[in-house]
């Protein structure tokens, strides 16, 4: 039987088949087809499946990490939304919040997402609410009504978006909306924000239930597409789709609520890391995902990746339990330039994949952190980006023209130059996933991965403070072994403010039980059997008085201590992350959250091997350059299939393999390890 992992990214699509008859796995690569995804995850698999030596009805399960939702918000080529708004609130999403990210910039743009709709598709409704969900001026349905139809008729609207005021509290009139609104019109969606974020905040539960709104056709029909292809090709295996929480679900589950899978293709590799590294001893590491745009970062504690309820996207509030990974645009194709103040920026500006960095000779002019990389010998030319013709002659002149002649320094001055500046970015969000949630660096391991993680993580790792790297087997497909690894997962949450000291065993079970309802049938639609799941309790917690707010775990059970347990560790929590705390003072609970989850049937796909000995690997010489004061030197280049269990070796040196290039500094030492990692160990 085959459980297959696909990752489909904007370049390649990358394919993880597990054959649990034969106890092995297999990796496969194809270019994507945008806009038609779905071509290439067919061709991915079908392929991946012929590799295997299996027939498709051999496929017991399909796993899927999609990139559709997030290109749909990126390229804003979604749904034309109609948002419905409480009488006297229309103006929620121009408003928004007064944050500005860059506090100084005059020029700033705004941060509102106000490509959902503009001011005339988002009209009144007659109804309020307080805000603990007494009604104070009942739904007018005539007003409803005609709402709806200038929205359909005047504008043409394809979804409706109904965010009502208190509606956290009290969604009867929502409710009520949906039920007309399917009336009048059957074809046209509705999104309501009490289903997508029972939370407090407008501004941020409308912005939320828009994007639902906003990805919820693309989505659907993509999803839909691919269950008529696997069909077709006799894939008979249920398809899950990867949530930005970490968790699968099934295709009719992922529909309800589209905008759980904004951050689905970083949240696989997340998964895949905090795997690999409880499997080597390392439960508490730091994944670096560097591609050639960007990098992404997350902190994993105990062997799972933290949550948060708080998040953004694209300076965007995101605000659903997601995968806490922060992303900065620092790639392989990050362009370097000299600033009109005569400094040195690397990103986030990038070449992309077309013109691409200077060395692919399509036209690029700028030099990138790929160009630099090649001149410093890091990279081989013959090799990189699959046997591309690479010239490295145009890194040379595009990093002397634009950086070393206007700086005044020398080729190899510039060119390590901007390895340093993207370090140090990449640096600045490593502590701001470690140091800023309360833990230090020093007790992580960092797993880089991705085409260009392992080749940056030693000097990252140095300037982060980081003692331990460990590189996976296959770095480049991380992600789509990640997908293998995730449970079948859904969350239901319901907010209120109730101070502790009433918070009580039976006020518990009572919030809880309406949120596990919803998690079982959520469950039962994907297959799951309620007596095969876990469950798991957390509440948001926070001081009388306070704005913001943190969660907490309250265990898989409920009983009398679980209110007071959870004071604790909120007070141990705030402790950590502010550096003082108050155990004294009155706290509320703002917030619960149910998930329920079951584990797939494999817990990892590494095996370990024992050592094959001690026996010297083939390697090659290469002129590299690590410091500008030394210049080139000659170091050993490993191919990493050469490379036994066991084996040890001091760097400086280079370990190539098909999907990513590792880098061992000077003063670093590695070895493989039982599960074929790379274990690289810092000085102290």
């Amino acid at each position: 039987m085959l459980t297959v992992g696909i990752d489909v990214g904007g370049t390649f699509t990358d394919v993880f088949v597990r054959d649990t008859d034969r106890d092995g796995w297999i990796v496969h690569k194809v270019p994507s087809t945008p806009p038609a995804f779905g071509d290439g995850f067919m061709r991915g698999l079908t392929e991946a499946v012929a590799t295997a030596g299996a027939a498709p009805e051999s496929v017991h399960r399909v796993v899927h990490g999609t990139t559709v939702a997030t290109n749909c918000i990126l390229t804003q080529s979604g749904a034309r939304l109609g948002f419905l708004l409480t009488e006297g609130c229309r103006d929620i999403l121009y408003i928004g919040i007064g944050w500005r990210p860059k506090m100084y910039d005059l020029d700033m743009d705004p941060v509102e997402p106000l490509f959902l709709a503009p001011r005339r598709r988002s009209l009144e409704v007659i109804e309020r609410l307080d805000y603990e969900g007494n009604v104070l001026t009942p739904l007018d349905e005539d007003n409803l009504r005609q709402v709806a139809k200038t929205l359909v008729e005047e504008h043409g609207v394809e979804v409706f978006v109904v965010c009502l005021l208190h509606s956290y509290a009290n969604p009867q009139h929502e409710r009520r909306c949906r039920e007309i609104l399917n009336e009048m019109y059957p074809d046209v969606p509705v999104t309501l924000s009490s289903d997508v974020l029972p939370r407090r905040r407008e501004y941020r539960r409308l912005v939320v239930s828009g994007f639902d709104g906003y990805v919820k056709p693309v989505v659907t029909n993509y999803l839909n597409e691919l269950v008529d292809k696997l069909a077709a090709a006799s894939v008979r295996a249920p398809l899950h789709v990867m949530q930005s929480h970490g968790g699968v679900g099934g295709v009719e589950n992922v529909i309800e609520r589209p905008v759980g899978t904004v951050l689905s293709g970083l949240a696989a590799g997340v998964i895949g890391a905090a795997n690999v590294g409880a499997s080597a001893g390392f439960p508490d590491c730091i994944s670096l995902d560097m591609g050639g745009t960007s990098t992404d970062v997350a902190l994993i504690r105990a062997g799972q990746p933290l949550i948060t309820n708080e998040g953004s996207f694209e300076d965007y509030p995101l605000n659903v339990p997601m995968i806490d990974v922060r992303t900065i645009g620092a790639g392989g194709s990050s362009i370097a330039h000299v600033d009109e103040g005569g400094a040195l920026k690397v990103g986030p500006e990038s070449a992309g994949a077309n013109p691409g960095p200077a060395c692919y000779g399509r036209g690029g002019k700028q030099p990138t952190v790929t160009d630099a990389s090649l001149v410093l010998g890091y990279l081989n030319p013959e090799t990189f980006a699959g046997g591309l013709d690479i010239d490295v002659e145009l890194s040379r002149k595009a990093i002397e023209n634009e950086i070393a002649e206007p700086l005044g320094m020398s080729l190899l001055e510039a060119a390590l130059g901007m390895h340093a500046i993207v370090n140090s970015n990449m640096a600045q969000t490593l502590r701001l996933v470690s140091i800023k949630r309360g833990h230090d660096p020093r007790d992580f391991v960092l797993i880089p991965f991705g085409g260009a993680g392992p080749l940056q993580g030693g000097r990252l790792a140095e300037n982060a403070s980081i003692h331990r790297i460990l590189v996976p087997p296959t770095p480049g497909v991380l992600s789509a072994m990640g997908l293998m690894l995730a449970p079948i997962q859904h969350e239901a949450l319901a907010s209120f403010e109730i101070p502790a000291t009433e918070v009580t065993l039976e006020k518990l079970q009572q919030m809880f039980a309406p949120l596990d309802e919803q998690n079982s049938r959520k469950m039962t639609n994907d297959g799951v059997d309620s007596s095969a799941s876990t469950t798991e309790y957390f509440a948001e917690i926070r001081y009388v008085g306070q704005s913001h707010q943190l969660e907490v775990s309250m265990g898989s059970s409920l009983n009398a201590d679980s209110a007071q347990n959870a004071l604790d560790l909120f007070n141990s929590a705030h402790l950590a992350t502010y550096n003082h705390n108050d155990p004294g003072a009155a706290c509320e609970f703002v917030m619960l959250r149910s998930v329920h989850s079951k584990e797939p049937e494999e817990k990892s796909l590494l095996e370990p091997k024992s050592d094959d000995g001690t026996a010297e690997p083939p390697f090659t010489k290469r002129q590299i350059c690590l410091s500008a004061d030394t210049g080139y030197e000659d170091v050993p280049i490993y191919q990493r299939a050469d490379l036994p269990v066991g084996f040890e070796l001091a760097g400086p040196a280079i370990v190539e393999q098909a999907d990513t290039t590792t880098l061992i500094y000077r003063d670093h030492a590695a070895r493989v390890d039982e599960y074929g990692n790379l274990v690289i160990d810092l000085p102290r």
